[in-house]
């Protein structure tokens, strides 16, 4: 069983509870004074009625405090599960940090409805078991209101949380995003069928012809994000010469850099982290192949440039927000908040900073869109009504949340790692959109 781990979110002002008075009815007084009487328990009982209709997702009837599991009547109680061991924990370093500098501004803003948002998070280290463990524990041992999801594994507990309508909102890595009311992301970046010119397009403006495919080899969501990149790969005239997987048994690539040399290989891309590619490059130029171009899904992060910048050098990746060089309010803002409430993950401008800070407002949004008394159907109702939500200016473009459910993400930036490794330059202004493939 997987330890609890409770965060808190300081810089919430606690409501002050507020009661009714109601006059007393003595006899011989006044008719002014029994008709005020009368006024003040009708007001009471409109009151009790409205706090009493609500109803949960299983249709129980809720009180005054909400009957809603995660809801008192000072706190509403969030789970957070993400990989902070294992294969990409990596690349979600700065997720919770972002969550709590979103929380932390919206708690001293004094929270949702007067309620405080604090949270319960734990570890699946991206495996699908672990992912279903642990939300049972943040369900059925914490009792949150909803569940935060990051990268990795959130096929594991999808159905689970589903049959329960438990809301769950993040970063949506997984086809399984697409599956389910109870899920709600601002971009897929898998779906269950077809693809985006957007990579093979990039990938031909840069020169490259052949390619090869390199994944770290985790789980199904893995294998749905390889089609869709040789899908687009193909489209526009790039080659698929070399597909191959990274285990646990994969200990070396200089087989690899010799079949990449003998297929002409002039494109590296797949889903590859950047601690297993900088293990690649050596290799690969090692064995005299001249790679036109290197593309990955993760890595912009600034920490990382600290430890591997260098090994990366030349490298592009592609993110799906504002980036942070463009130096937009919403970036300051963002800063801003991590600087206060996170000030130990540094530097801020990380990937995963920004995925913690956009899951967290689109919970808050759900949360303000629910009312009062916010039931998981209120919750959920409310985010599919937003159809134009942009992360805080964080976005490309406005979502509809009503539509986007299913639709493959189609735009992103493209970054390039400096020549010396020391910092990331955007590669254009705006996002880059391509043609979605049926």
């Amino acid at each position: 069983m997987l330890e609890p781990r409770p965060s808190t979110v300081s810089g919430a002002t606690d409501p002050i509870p507020q009661r009714s008075t109601v006059a007393m009815f003595l006899p011989g007084r006044p008719s002014l004074l029994r008709s005020t009487a009368l006024i003040s328990i009708l007001i009471s009982l409109i009151g009790l009625v409205a706090c009493t209709a609500s109803e949960d997702s299983t249709g129980r009837t809720g009180t005054a405090a909400c009957a809603t599991p995660g809801i008192t009547e000072t706190e509403i109680k969030a789970g957070v599960l993400f990989p902070d061991t294992g294969p990409f924990a990596h690349s979600m370093r700065a997720f919770r940090a972002g969550i709590d500098a979103r929380f932390g501004e919206a708690n001293a803003a004094g929270g949702v409805n007067g309620r405080k948002i604090v949270y319960s998070w734990r570890d699946d280290v991206s495996d699908p078991q672990l992912n279903l463990a642990a939300a049972r524990e943040l369900v059925q041992k914490e009792e949150v209101f909803g569940i935060i999801e990051g990268l990795g594994a959130v096929s594991g507990s999808a159905q689970y949380l589903a049959d329960l309508n438990v809301p769950i909102v993040g970063l949506g890595a997984e086809p399984v995003w697409a599956a389910h009311e109870n899920m709600v992301s601002w971009h897929h970046y898998t779906v269950p069928a077809g693809s985006s010119t957007v990579w093979g397009d990039f990938i031909r403006g840069e020169g490259g012809t052949r390619s090869a495919m390199v994944d770290v080899a985790l789980n199904a969501a893995v294998h749905d994000y390889h089609r869709q990149l040789v899908d687009s790969l193909q489209a526009a005239g790039v080659s698929v010469d070399i597909n191959f997987e990274v285990t646990a048994e994969t200990t070396s690539f200089e087989a690899l850099a010799r079949q990449m040399k003998a297929a002409n290989i002039d494109t590296l891309t797949g889903v590859i982290t950047p601690d297993v590619l900088t293990q690649i490059l050596p290799a690969a130029r090692a064995a005299g192949v001249n790679l036109k171009t290197v593309l990955l899904s993760l890595g912009y992060d600034r920490a990382l440039l600290t430890d591997l910048g260098p090994a990366l050098a030349g490298t592009n990746i592609y993110i799906s927000f504002v980036p942070f060089e463009l130096n937009t309010p919403a970036h300051q803002r963002l800063l801003a908040a991590m600087t206060r409430y996170s000030p130990q993950t540094q530097p801020p401008e990380q990937e995963s900073a920004v995925f913690g800070w956009l899951s967290a407002d689109l919970f808050l949004h759900g949360l303000q869109a629910a009312g009062a008394c916010p039931t998981h159907q209120s919750f959920l109702q409310g985010l599919h009504s937003v159809h134009d939500y942009d992360g805080t200016g964080l976005l490309p473009k406005p979502v509809d949340l009503a539509k986007n459910r299913g639709q493959l993400g189609n735009c992103y930036y493209f970054m390039r790692i400096s020549g010396d490794g020391s910092h990331f330059v955007p590669l254009q202004s705006t996002a880059r959109c391509g043609n979605l493939i049926n």
